[in-house]
């Protein structure tokens, strides 16, 4: 695999990525109005957002997986611009 292969497969993972987690955060965050909204009524019921809980924890570790792995393409994809960078100059010195 070429290095522009590679370079092209990492940015089309870290845009996949970013998009797995917006859709994460959002989500996420009508879960949590969901909650909200149950828990104003002062005679709510714990059973009634037991679930919503779950689903919330298991989003969030989901987006800490993902968000992991985006960083780790982050530092890949830093990586290899820096080496772009060296071959670019090294390609000048010759």
């Amino acid at each position: 695999m070429s290095l522009k292969e590679t370079y092209e497969l990492l940015k089309a993972k870290e845009s996949d990525l970013a998009s797995e987690l917006e859709t994460l955060q959002v989500k996420m965050t009508m879960i949590e109005e969901n909650i909200n909204g149950i828990e104003r009524n002062p005679n709510f019921l714990e059973t009634e957002v037991q679930p919503l809980y779950e689903s919330l924890w298991n989003l969030q570790r989901d987006y800490k997986k993902h968000q992991t792995e985006w960083n780790t393409v982050q530092i890949q994809l830093h990586q290899m611009n820096q080496i772009l960078d060296d071959l670019v100059k090294t390609d000048q010195i010759i």
